[in-house]
């Protein structure tokens, strides 16, 4: 009976959307496990230029701070020197020459000021995103064995679904399995046989000619739409 083949295949489709739906999500566990993984990654970067930040600034610092302690021992030198200089000329010459040494000396120690603020706001960031790579560490590691624990269920139903699939197919005419496969297998959405509604095709939506749907009422026949070539029922 034509009418039995045709329930067998909706229960057939039932199944596939059911197997074709959990191998979609187990495929798409390596994807959702590299993008969990891609929030940590980001936030490893931010702190790795935070620590390259960093570095650059204490060496600039520490470069500053050699270059005060070589003007300090130059005015040192300076200062004395003043007490054997035996004109005013050569007196006003070096204490000209020592305020100007005084003036690069508060230029630098000022940028080394700036320098050790910009140091204080990047170890406060850098901790700040520490911790939050934590967090985000604990919370991204659960979800990911929560997803696995999912898959692994997934693949214990799939294996259950694929051998119900089994058993039913050895039911079904060989012909019209064939013609369901055949279907099936060159449709995106994995979809064979679909019900008519309204005079209308459900799997491509569009108007069916009436004696079409008159051959699917009658039963006598398995019926395709002419323009998807699904099954109609």
């Amino acid at each position: 009976m034509i009418t039995e083949e045709i329930e067998k295949l909706i229960i057939l489709q039932k199944i596939d959307e059911e197997i074709f739906e959990k191998e979609g999500e187990i495929n798409s566990f390596p994807e959702k496990e590299k993008r969990f993984n891609r929030e940590i990654e980001d936030i490893e970067k931010k702190i790795k230029e935070a620590k390259d930040d960093l570095k650059k600034i204490q060496l600039d610092r520490k470069e500053k701070e050699l270059e005060i302690r070589s003007y300090e021992e130059e005015k040192n030198n300076l200062d004395k020197k003043l007490g054997t200089v035996k004109t005013n000329k050569e007196y006003e010459a070096l204490l000209i020459e020592i305020a100007n040494i005084k003036k690069k000396i508060s230029d630098i120690e000022e940028e080394v000021l700036i320098l050790m603020e910009k140091e204080e706001e990047i170890i406060k960031k850098e901790k700040i995103l520490e911790e939050e790579l934590k967090k985000i560490k604990e919370h991204i590691f659960k979800k990911i064995e929560e997803e696995k624990k999912k898959i692994e269920n997934l693949k214990k139903e799939l294996e259950i679904k694929k051998k119900e699939r089994e058993e039913l197919v050895k039911e079904i005419d060989f012909k019209a399995y064939n013609l369901y496969e055949k279907i099936r297998k060159n449709k995106k959405d994995n979809i064979a046989i679909v019900k008519i509604e309204n005079g209308i095709c459900s799997g491509c939506f569009m108007s069916l000619p009436t004696y079409i749907v008159e051959r699917v009422k009658k039963k006598k026949e398995i019926v395709q739409c002419e323009n998807c070539s699904r099954i109609l029922y």
